[in-house]
């Protein structure tokens, strides 16, 4: 199994994933996919969710919540679910805003892990 399989195992259990990679801490992409007909430029976004799972990470830790595990973001238009996968790896996930948060959750949870044995 590759990572593109466990993001396309996702859109496959909920069709509103529309995208998603494993991404270095550095915003750097491994590996990506896109269900057919999306266009995002999900590099470029990798790069920025990165950034901002950093910051987050650098809050969350310097009030004593711990290592941040888990964020998202939600548009007008979609939703960004990042996720930990390993100190130096996270999945990040791009959805319609049509998403069950939720769900997705459960799903990018459980894809995490299926990422961690690769790894």
């Amino acid at each position: 199994m590759t990572f593109r399989d466990i993001i396309e195992e996702m859109h496959r259990k909920d069709p509103a994933v529309t995208s998603g990679a494993i991404v270095g801490s550095d915003g750097l992409t491994v590996e990506e996919w896109h269900a057919p007909g999306d266009a995002q430029d999900l590099s470029a976004l990798c790069a920025e969710a990165a950034q901002f799972f950093r910051e987050s990470d650098r809050i969350s830790v310097e009030n004593g919540l711990g290592e941040g595990q888990e964020l998202s973001l939600a548009g007008e238009r979609g939703r960004v679910f990042i996720q930990r996968v390993a100190s130096d790896y996270l999945l990040t996930v791009v959805t319609t805003a049509a998403i069950i948060p939720g769900r997705c959750r459960f799903l990018l949870r459980q894809a995490a892990r299926r990422a961690r044995e690769i790894l």
